[in-house]
C-alpha cells in the first residue's frame, strides 16, 4: 500500500467523525448563544417589572450562562448589581437610583456583548408599562401584606355594622 492510499483510507475514516464532532461544536456554541440571548431578552422585557418571577430567574441565570471568557464585564456588573439588591435602605431614594444605574450597566454590558448597539440612554428610558399595570401590583401588593398581618395575628380583620334601615317602616316589637 502506498503513502496517497493510506492518507486516502485515514481521511475517508477520520473524515465523517470530524464532521459530526464539529458539527456538535456548533449545535452547543449556538445553543450557548441563544440561552444567553433569552436572558438577556427576558431582562429588556421585564426591566419595568423587576420583581417578576421571569426577571428575577433571568437574573438568577446569569452566573450559569455568562461565565465563559469574554463575559467577565457582565458577570462583574451582575455581582455589582447583586451585591447592591442584598444590601441597604430599598426605599431610599439614592438607593433606587443607584439600583437603576447598576441595572442599566448590566444591560448594557450584556447588550454590548451579544452584539446589540444600545446606549444607556435608550435602556433606561424606553421601557413600557401601562399605568394600570403599576396600579394592579400596588393593589395585590397592598392585599397581600393586609392579609399577611391579620393570618399572623398582628391585626383583625375589620367588621362594621350598619344600619341601612333609612325606610319609615315600623319594625315589630317584641
Amino acid at each position: 500500500m502506498e503513502n496517497k492510499d493510506i492518507i486516502m483510507t485515514i481521511a475517508v475514516i477520520l473524515g465523517p467523525i470530524a464532521a459530526v464532532q464539529i458539527q456538535k461544536w456548533l449545535e452547543q456554541s449556538r445553543s450557548k448563544t441563544e440561552r444567553k440571548l433569552k436572558i438577556f431578552k427576558t431582562l429588556m422585557s421585564t426591566r419595568a417589572t423587576r420583581v417578576s418571577i421571569e426577571h428575577v430567574q433571568s437574573l438568577n441565570m446569569i452566573d450559569i450562562e455568562f461565565i465563559d471568557k469574554g463575559y467577565e464585564k457582565v458577570v462583574a456588573a451582575w455581582r455589582n448589581y447583586h451585591d447592591h439588591l442584598s444590601n441597604g435602605d430599598t426605599k431610599s431614594t439614592t438607593w433606587m437610583e443607584k439600583n437603576d444605574d447598576l441595572f442599566i450597566e448590566l444591560l448594557f454590558e450584556m447588550g454590548k456583548t451579544l452584539g446589540y448597539q444600545f446606549d444607556k440612554v435608550m435602556l433606561r428610558r424606553t421601557a413600557y408599562s401601562p399605568i394600570a399595570h403599576g396600579d394592579i401590583e400596588f393593589d395585590q401588593q397592598t392585599i397581600r401584606r393586609g392579609l399577611a398581618t391579620i393570618l399572623s395575628g398582628n391585626a383583625a380583620f375589620p367588621v362594621f355594622f350598619t344600619n341601612n334601615n333609612d325606610t319609615n317602616e315600623d319594625t315589630p316589637e317584641n
